[in-house]
């Protein structure tokens, strides 16, 4: 695994896991669909300066999240422009807190009051959740991620006819 000093999410990002060195230091491995990098950061330190690499804030993201979300906890962090959302395995506060991208996972497999969850590239991620809680977390960074497609588009949609559509009273005359 290679060990980088900086890392920026891109939408090859699957996961991102707490790994403690021989220091008792957080850092993150980073799991991406071909490679896998150690970085020397904390896991949510890490999303934090993705975010604001791409123009928002992570309170920002949770802020909105709770618009959307209003009484759920340990909301899903959502990137918009990467089309990835990232939900936690618990309080982003904790340091072993691990961010799964919802869109990453191929299955969950129950292990008791455990889940081993298979991202696309076939890596296995042991999380102390149970599956059904692992369901509904990628229920709701799904829901949250389509209600930001559905919004973009809207925006896009909207925008377009202001550009390209005349107004009805484009046309009226003034009154002088």
């Amino acid at each position: 695994m290679e060990q980088v000093k900086n890392y920026i999410l891109t939408c090859d990002t699957l996961a991102l896991l707490p790994y403690f060195n021989k220091y008792g230091e957080c850092w993150t491995i980073v799991i991406e669909k071909y490679e896998k990098y150690l970085v020397k950061e904390r896991p949510k330190d890490l999303l934090a300066e993705s975010c604001n690499y791409y123009g928002v804030s992570l309170n920002g993201i949770i802020e909105a999240a709770k618009k959307i979300l209003p009484r759920q906890r340990m909301l899903p962090v959502c990137i918009p422009v990467l089309d990835l959302c990232f939900f936690p395995t618990k309080s982003m506060e904790h340091l072993d807190c691990q961010w799964i991208a919802h869109s990453a996972i191929r299955h969950v497999v129950s292990k008791g009051k455990h889940s081993t969850i298979v991202l696309i590239n076939h890596e296995k991620v042991v999380v102390e959740k149970h599956m059904s809680i692992i369901y509904n977390k990628m229920k709701s960074a799904s829901h949250i991620n389509d209600t930001y497609k559905r919004r973009i588009n809207e925006g896009k949609e909207y925008h377009s006819f202001i550009l390209y559509e005349k107004p009805s009273c484009y046309d009226c005359k003034r009154k002088s």
